[in-house]
């Protein structure tokens, strides 16, 4: 996921890992401990693109009738 970190220092970065890691985890740290998503390392998985933006509990309610569907039910 894109954030503001990627943004600004994406032409700066080494392009491996773990050296992209190591030199960014007092950044990491410090944002983690404000609570500031902007410095943070953000993983999306694979299926990211399946997301959708509504509240949990509709999401469930939503994968419970598609399952339910699904099954036949």
């Amino acid at each position: 996921l894109v954030n503001r970190f990627m943004a600004e220092y994406r032409a700066m970065a080494p392009a491996a890992y773990p050296h992209v890691h190591h030199m960014t985890k007092p950044l990491r740290a410090a944002s983690a401990k404000v609570g500031d998503p902007e410095g943070m390392s953000l993983w999306a998985g694979t299926g990211y693109r399946l997301a959708r933006e509504l509240p949990a509990a509709e999401l469930v309610e939503e994968l419970k009738r598609e399952l339910e569907e699904a099954q036949g039910r």
